[in-house]
């Protein structure tokens, strides 16, 4: 195929768009879109080969999937390499979580993993290395799985190109309303997964199957129509909110980059060279803005305007050795050799992500890995949070949960609430279950312990519903305190105001004592890597500024009810260097013997005296 300044052009668009948009320039809220054009792009590539080579009749899917591996592999194989050695290096508390990163990309099913591990526990995805191979994930699919589905309308499109080109709308039509589908329950899903994105990729191949019928168009009328274009997409890349993504939407860019290919006009401004140098650079662009962005978030360099310009110019500069020294060599010749490494280091890099970190650093950075990625995983958490026992997941439902009785003999204390009152599960048990005591656990995920609670989640919300409504009316005269948690940071001052209002009205219409347990410190990422960049950097990253207001305001509303655990300065690492901790927004503080003093004195002094 002759070079396309036109696809050129789209690319650099589509690269500079998306690394702004990453470094948080203004103007660009709706960079992300240029992931959408560079899919199109894509698709319309692909379908060009493809059935090209089916007109000529020496088509080999071998062959077509040689050319991806040497294509795509080597750059990608060597970014997510160097960038092992620097978190291992320098970052050592992300290492195990970025070698299972590592292989899920280089495996091209990030997207597949990011889905599945995106869970409710987990930390903010700014600071995933490796978030953006989700979409060549998400393209290596395409390529994989595409051509077979040509192959087998091999025939029809040769004999019958209309039949063909329905046959192609529908299956665009149909990954269309799959995202649709989709997009009203599970949005992650429809972002992430393969064939809700398809069609996206077949909207640009649409543009190689009708450029026939574009050639006899004016050219005057073609300049209008990529003109119109470009300042459409543009308009969206500026004003596009990335929460309603992908939806109907996403057909407006999509189907005017498509449109632009289509038309094939080659104007001035396409052939550029600072824009061809974009354009050649921006897929080693693309692999290496991101993690160097991520990197400049763990080391607090991203506040100022000249370090984002930095880290840009940085960017492009790894991205133009990598062009140069990778992307542009010959690799036909050796895709075995290729396909060998990747394999050899998807095994290594899997292999590691299973060790125990002991095995990998010295014993207190061990700990400290431990902590940071293999924790919400283990046994410890189900045991500490007593999640799908006697702690209601966000993904069950009412009929998973079976209510626990009081126990007559015993004094009764109820813990409820959120996940942030979950965590304080296994201490309190261990403080309060004995002869004379019994803690009874009613928490669920992401919901303030209220009727109608204001949730994304049906199971939590029927499950305070129930509580109100029907456990705690039938069970009230066995309960001798409540135990109150919640995130309470998450809410307003006002809609907080109506939730304890509600709580503290609707217990002393019980005459039930309540107690709230204070909120807890919100960081940006894990603990133990903050931990980690203030002793060894002494760079330090504060809690979440409103949670001090929300605890000061707590501490006005509710007074002596209130466990003002922020106020109690609490260790987060204790003396053997294990770090008490969940994630961002839970500091599991479960085992150290401080904090079991410190509950000890300011709850359990309060039910001892019912």
């Amino acid at each position: 195929m002759n070079f396309r300044s036109d696809i050129s052009f789209l690319r650099a668009f589509s690269v500079i768009a998306v690394v702004l948009y990453h470094f948080k320039f203004a103007f660009f809220n709706g960079g992300f879109i240029g992931v959408d054009i560079f899919f199109v792009i894509s698709g319309y590539l692909m379908t060009r080969i493809v059935l090209s080579n089916f007109e000529k009749n020496n088509f080999k899917l071998l062959e077509f999937y040689q050319k991806r591996v040497v294509r795509i592999f080597p750059a990608l194989l060597v970014m997510t390499t160097i960038f092992a050695a620097i978190i291992y290096f320098l970052l050592p508390t992300q290492f195990i979580n970025y070698l299972k990163l590592y292989f899920s990309s280089i495996g091209f099913f990030s997207n597949i993993y990011y889905y599945l591990n995106s869970g409710y526990f987990d930390s903010s995805s700014q600071f995933n290395i490796l978030l953006h191979t989700w979409s060549l994930s998400v393209e290596w699919q395409f390529y994989m799985i595409y051509p077979l589905i040509l192959l087998i309308v091999k025939k029809i499109y040769l004999n019958n190109l209309k039949l063909f080109r329905g046959i192609f709308i529908a299956i665009i039509a149909l990954s269309i309303v799959s995202m649709i589908f989709h997009s009203s329950f599970d949005k992650s899903f429809s972002f992430y997964i393969f064939y809700p994105r398809a069609w996206e990729m077949m909207i640009g191949g649409l543009a190689f199957l009708f450029e026939n019928k574009a050639k006899n168009i004016n050219r005057n009328l073609k300049f209008g129509l990529v003109s119109f274009s470009l300042i459409m997409i543009t308009y969206m890349v500026y004003s596009v909110n990335e929460h309603s993504w992908p939806s109907l939407l996403t057909l407006i860019p999509v189907s005017l980059t498509s449109l632009i290919l289509l038309l094939n006009i080659d104007v001035k401004i396409f052939r550029n060279k600072l824009i061809k140098f974009f354009g050649d650079i921006s897929y080693s662009l693309y692999l290496w803005h991101w993690p160097i962005y991520v990197c400049s978030l763990f080391f607090g360099l991203n506040d100022r305007l000249r370090y984002r310009v930095a880290f840009i110019f940085i960017s492009i500069i790894f991205a133009t050795l990598s062009y140069f020294l990778i992307e542009k060599k010959n690799y036909n010749r050796k895709s075995n050799v290729i396909l060998i490494t990747t394999l050899v280091l998807f095994s290594l890099s899997f292999s590691l992500s299973k060790l125990n970190p002991k095995y990998l650093f010295e014993k207190s950075e061990a700990k400290l890995v431990y902590a940071a990625s293999e924790y919400k995983s283990s046994s410890n958490t189900y045991k500490q949070y007593s999640s799908r026992n006697r702690h209601l997941m966000h993904d069950q439902s009412l009929k998973d949960y079976k209510f626990i009785k009081p126990d007559k003999s015993k004094k009764n204390i109820l813990l409820v609430g959120d996940s942030h009152a979950a965590m304080f599960s296994q201490t309190l048990n261990e403080l309060i279950n004995n002869d004379n005591y019994r803690l009874i656990q009613t928490t669920a995920d992401a919901s303030f312990p209220i009727i109608n609670s204001e949730t994304i989640y049906k199971g939590p919300k029927d499950f305070f519903n129930f509580f109100y409504k029907n456990y705690f009316p039938e069970n009230h005269d066995k309960i001798d305190l409540v135990l109150i948690c919640s995130f309470y940071s998450a809410y307003s001052k006002d809609d907080l105001t109506k939730k304890i209002d509600f709580t503290e009205s609707y217990f002393k219409k019980y005459n039930t004592p309540v107690m709230y347990l204070g909120q807890t410190d919100v960081y940006p990422l894990d603990y133990p890597t903050l931990y980690y960049l203030k002793n060894t950097y002494d760079i330090e990253k504060p809690s979440d500024n409103n949670t001090a207001e929300t605890n000061e305001f707590l501490n006005n509303k509710l007074k002596d009810k209130y466990v003002d655990l922020l106020s109690l300065k609490i260790k987060k690492v204790d003396e053997s260097g294990e770090p008490y901790m969940f994630d961002t927004n839970h500091l599991t503080l479960y085992g150290s013997e401080q904090y079991k003093k410190i509950l000890k004195n300011k709850i359990y002094s309060k039910i001892s005296g019912l």
